[in-house]
């Protein structure tokens, strides 16, 4: 899947002072990340969830739907965050782009679902959106075990140990030309990497039970595959908390967010990191009657 930028890159003048420095120097070894801790109060969630699953026709919302959408209006209101790095140019995403992980139980492997355009599905939609890609999937393995029970199982080793060894051998090559091409530090974009693939915002929910604990890095070997921001929310949990002067058990969950510090800087960060956490607190505010054009999901 590609996800499109806009052509030109965005002004230096538009990025800042210290994120120009870290742009362009090719002495740092890895790139420069910044890494925000904080915990969200999510007192409001659990009675929103409930009012949504009452509701005739809806489909069920998970606090993971909620993160995403929280994200994608987060990033519609802090476009400086939804920006992608290539060489020592910064360029604009067209759309909001989320990448989010679903752990199958049944193989206990970990599919990542992408989501082009998010900004324009409803809290609804993101649900169906994501209910269907987990139905697609879990239809598709249950194919592929019919198939390994019924066909020859010498014959399906030998199909898989070449599938194994020709995905090896791509994989390698592909790492070889990304490195090289990350390590010249090529300040211009090919024409076949107008559409940049495999990269936008990493949302990861840790809050059901066998959740994995993933992490989502930024490798510089591989600046096709990486990610401009990681946002991980885990658990809600009872936690004590200072409010009026008075110690009082609320629910909370700790959020986590990772952002590149070539294109963004402290205060860039907390503002949008505080915009999410007030979306979080406040989850009714992302329920919107009208004004989406809802999409389908993408085979």
């Amino acid at each position: 899947m590609y996800w499109s930028t806009h052509h030109k890159p965005v002004p230096l003048s538009e990025i800042g002072w210290i994120n120009t420095t870290y742009l362009g120097s090719a002495s740092l070894r890895c790139d420069p990340m910044l890494v925000w801790g904080t915990t969200v109060d999510m007192e409001e969630m659990a009675p929103f969830l409930e009012e949504q699953r009452n509701q005739q026709g809806s489909t069920l919302v998970t606090t993971a739907h909620v993160l995403i959408r929280a994200v994608t209006e987060s990033l519609k209101q802090h476009p400086e965050v939804n920006r992608r790095v290539v060489g020592r140019k910064v360029f604009q995403y067209e759309g909001v782009n989320i990448v989010m992980p679903m752990l199958q139980t049944s193989t206990g492997e970990v599919d990542c679902v992408f989501m082009r355009n998010a900004e324009n599905f409803s809290l609804d939609g993101v649900a169906r959106y994501f209910w269907e890609a987990a139905r697609e999937k879990a239809l598709k393995t249950a194919d592929e075990r019919k198939r390994m029970k019924a066909g020859n199982t010498f014959k399906n080793r030998i199909i898989n140990l070449g599938k194994r060894l020709r995905l090896s051998w791509m994989l390698h090559t592909c790492s070889l030309g990304f490195t090289a091409g990350n390590w010249l530090r090529a300040p211009t974009i090919w024409p076949w990497q107008q559409g940049l693939n495999h990269a936008g915002a990493f949302v990861n929910y840790l809050g059901f039970p066998g959740a994995p604990p993933l992490i989502a890095h930024k490798p510089a070997s591989l600046p096709m595959n990486s990610y401009n921001i990681a946002v991980t929310m885990g658990p809600t949990e009872p936690r004590p908390v200072v409010l009026n002067d008075q110690v009082q058990v609320r629910k909370q969950a700790s959020l986590f967010v990772r952002l590149d510090h070539r294109m963004v800087n402290g205060n860039q960060s907390a503002a949008f990191i505080n915009t999410l956490r007030s979306y979080l607190a406040a989850p009714q505010t992302l329920v919107q009657e009208n004004g989406y054009r809802e999409q389908k999901r993408a085979a």
